[in-house]
């Protein structure tokens, strides 16, 4: 570690902020628009295949992820934050260390497209139960190369501040994903209604849309790459810089691998005991594909202002975590927790003033709104947790994340087993509120003892929780007045009646706050 001497170095950091703040606002530009896209995919998709389908189409993708999972593993974020490591050192040991993160990512993502080509059949019959499964696991397993590659040219762009490329390449991805599926599902197959064939032309989407992604993200490589091309040598041997890459990449990819072979677990239990507990095996597909596939991605959607500031300044967090003089990074952790607390607040008051209204104005008579007026109780829980545990990773906590995964877990499954099975889907909404709660209160505590930022409880919790309280009264009462016909009016006027007041709040009593806050995030 080093401490800062001079004024140059304190402007260099002030001027990064800057247009890090500038790129974190362009990354969730790109961010929510490709959200809205996928809201969008996902009604159209809910239209054409039904809950029951949608419950397929997870138990699909779940087993996707956890092979996604094991072929990208932590790449993207090692390489943002060792290439923003050593560019302060040499430009050439940069280079380097992107080289053998693209080497490892393809002897990986060999391993996984090899295994879930083999194991397709065995997976859909022995774990998802449903024979239907085994091509659309086939036709995915094609794209793990291509997922891992893109993982580590998006570490690269976040690293050197090219965050519209990294942005824009998510948002040409989603573009691709519903072309080619509206393509398959409207015209190639628009005379079946057969799940199973249904799914398969979805995933053929889906993998076609990575693939044009990683050809996005290398083609801009190479461009950037040749424009701005420095003859510097690396200072270090092939071998140290995989070593470096390697200490940092296997804690993370070994939390994200336990992690994700446990969610995959899980998600493969859910539909077995729902169909336990209503003795259906299409009613609990339609449960499961509910909650899954629709009302958790729903209260995700506002999480896309929360990812993308986490993402672009992962790699200046990294860089000041160097430093001795802790107040620069001390600064920068407070300011992003008060951001993200505050936004998570209003967000679950939000959805829980106007569940109906925002569930009927996405999935019109698919009954979400009571789903979703429980899980908004720890909607601030779920965004502050994964921040946290974004920013324990970055400042080298990946040991302690591992460890709060594995507990949460275990918690999990051991609640499956004893409350879902016994309550049905009531069960798992309350699982997934103890869940997420636990795992909060672990990370939240964490990230307080090894930076000894504490939380603001006062201006951070009370106050908007007063104003989402006030906002969210308001919006009923004008619901309540103007009576709308259309779901998408009522929904519509409902949110933005409820920001406006929220916004009206922290305007009047919290602009130095605010000011401060924003003034701190620029050093």
């Amino acid at each position: 570690m080093h401490r800062i001497k001079t004024k140059t170095e304190l402007v260099a950091i002030k001027n990064r902020a800057g247009v890090l703040i500038k790129g974190a606002a362009a990354m969730t530009v790109f961010s929510l628009v490709a959200k809205l896209l996928g809201v969008f995919l996902r009604l159209f998709l809910s239209a054409r295949i039904g809950s029951e389908g949608m419950g397929l189409y997870q138990l699909i993708m779940s087993v996707y992820v956890m092979f996604s999972t094991f072929a990208t593993g932590g790449f993207t974020l090692s390489v943002s934050r060792l290439v923003a490591e050593k560019d302060q050192r040499s430009e050439g040991d940069a280079r380097l260390l992107m080289k053998n993160g693209l080497l490892a990512s393809a002897i990986i993502s060999a391993v996984a497209t090899a295994l879930m080509l083999l194991g397709s059949d065995f997976i859909a019959v022995a774990f998802l139960n449903d024979e239907r499964c085994a091509a659309p696991l086939r036709i995915l397993a094609l794209s793990m190369p291509f997922m891992a590659f893109s993982g580590c040219f998006k570490g690269w762009f976040i690293a050197k501040q090219r965050i519209g490329i990294r942005s824009s390449s998510t948002l040409f991805e989603q573009v691709i994903k519903i072309a080619v599926i509206a393509l398959f599902l409207n015209v190639v197959m628009a005379g079946t209604s057969e799940i199973g064939s249904l799914c398969t032309g979805i995933v053929i989407g889906v993998t076609l849309s990575e693939i044009a992604s990683f050809a996005y993200l290398f083609l801009f490589y190479l461009f950037l790459r040749r424009k701005r091309y420095i003859a510097s040598s690396a200072t270090e041997s092939a071998r140290d810089s995989m070593r470096s890459l390697m200490s940092v990449t296997v804690p993370i990819s070994l939390s994200v691998y336990l992690t994700s072979i446990l969610h995959t677990a899980e998600t493969l239990l859910i539909p077995y005991v729902f169909e336990s507990y209503s003795g259906d095996r299409g009613e609990a597909l339609s449960k499961f594909g509910m909650i899954r596939g629709m009302v958790i991605p729903i209260l995700f959607f506002p999480f896309a202002f929360l990812s993308s500031m986490v993402a672009v300044f992962t790699p200046e967090i990294s860089r000041l975590n160097m430093l001795s003089d802790r107040k620069p990074i001390n600064a920068r952790i407070s300011s992003l927790m008060s951001f993200v607390s505050i936004l998570s607040v209003a967000v679950g008051g939000l959805f829980f003033f106007l569940p109906n209204e925002l569930g009927d104005a996405f999935y019109p008579n698919e009954n979400t709104g009571y789903a979703i007026r429980i899980l908004s109780l720890v909607t601030p829980f779920m965004y502050v947790e994964t921040v946290c545990d974004g920013l324990l990773k970055a400042i080298g906590e990946q040991v302690q994340t591992l460890k709060y995964q594995l507990l949460n877990s275990a918690l999990r499954v051991t609640m499956i087993l004893l409350l879902v099975s016994r309550m049905g889907d009531t069960g798992y909404l309350i699982l997934l509120v103890a869940s997420n709660t636990f795992t909060y209160f672990l990370c939240r505590r964490r990230l307080y003892k090894a930076t000894g930022v504490a939380p603001r409880v006062l201006s951070d919790v009370v106050f908007p929780l007063i104003c989402a309280t006030c906002s969210g009264f308001t919006a009923r009462f004008v619901l309540d007045l103007l009576s709308f016909d259309s779901k998408t009016a009522s929904a519509s006027a409902g949110t933005s009646v409820y920001v406006g007041v929220f916004a009206l709040c922290l305007t009047l009593f919290a602009f130095e706050r605010i000011k401060n806050t924003y003034h701190r995030l620029r050093g």
